[in-house]
């Protein structure tokens, strides 16, 4: 099977948060045997922002006053990676000016990169460096992003769970069975039907089934649960399962149950145990 994961972006604050993703980050470098770049973005206002947003997002770090204490910074990051996952690991880094998102997608874009690893986002605001949204960037930019819940470690993952709808998800099929052939894991294909998509999801249910056996050895199963909101299901499952991964898409696969949660843009990145790999449809 092609190599899916070559090059990892992970994003920095330098925070003990960020700390712990390194780690996670190593452990899928070592583990895909990928090269790692470490992001870190110098934030802007909103007013200058709206000016920006007529060029270019990002700026070198080379225009900016504090430049060698982040780069310093950085570079005690770099000397983490080795001590903990070798030398062997190929390490990069940025520094740029803009807003983290935008400055994440034009480093995608421009770069190629396989991924983007974040940490989990906070349910209740509060003072946070780095703000992120997995969705946004994985549906802008085409690249699978996988947020991690700081107690949570990518390594034995024995469980992952796809949730089908009325589509034939590819992409996701794809990064599961690759993800799925590094460990002993069982792929669990969750059909989160109702009333009206209940016989396209059984369809799309039995040909991903097919689809996963036909073209690999990887364990998988079918389960089917009645729900109106696909996030809530997933989430639930995943808990009562103790999966270790969920693959979905972007947008109503991962906007969470109730008026009031759409309103807030709440998603099942906040809330899920287990990370969540989040991988645009197309």
């Amino acid at each position: 099977m092609q190599k899916l994961f070559n090059k990892i972006l992970v994003p920095v604050d330098f925070s003990s948060k960020s700390k712990l993703i390194l780690e996670k980050g190593i452990e899928i470098a070592i583990q895909y045997k990928c090269s790692i770049h470490l992001l870190h973005v110098v934030t802007i206002s909103p007013f200058e922002a709206v000016a920006m947003a007529e060029g270019h997002m990002s700026v070198p770090y080379g225009v900016m006053d504090n430049q060698e204490e982040l780069s310093y910074q950085l570079d005690k990051m770099i000397e983490f990676i080795y001590v903990l996952g070798g030398a062997s690991i190929k390490v990069e880094k940025s520094i740029l000016r803009g807003t983290w998102d935008e400055v994440i997608i034009d480093m995608v874009n421009e770069n190629q990169f396989d991924l983007v690893l974040i940490g989990q986002k906070r349910r209740i605001s509060g003072k946070r460096k780095m703000i992120l949204k997995p969705d946004k960037i994985a549906a802008e930019a085409k690249v699978p992003v996988i947020s991690v819940p700081s107690h949570r470690r990518l390594t034995k993952l024995y469980t992952i769970v796809i949730p089908i709808t009325d589509f034939l998800p590819v992409r996701k099929l794809m990064y599961g069975i690759y993800i799925a052939s590094h460990h002993d894991t069982t792929i669990k294909l969750l059909g989160v039907e109702n009333k009206k998509t209940k016989d396209k999801v059984q369809y799309y249910l039995n040909k991903a089934y097919l689809l996963i056996k036909d073209h690999s050895t990887v364990k998988v199963v079918q389960e089917t649960v009645a729900s109106l909101n696909v996030a809530g299901a997933v989430n639930q499952f995943a808990l009562m399962q103790s999966a270790d991964l969920i693959i979905l898409n972007p947008g109503v696969q991962s906007k969470m149950p109730g008026l009031f949660s759409f309103m807030l843009g709440n998603i099942i990145q906040k809330y899920s145990s287990p990370p969540v790999l989040t991988i645009s449809a197309v």
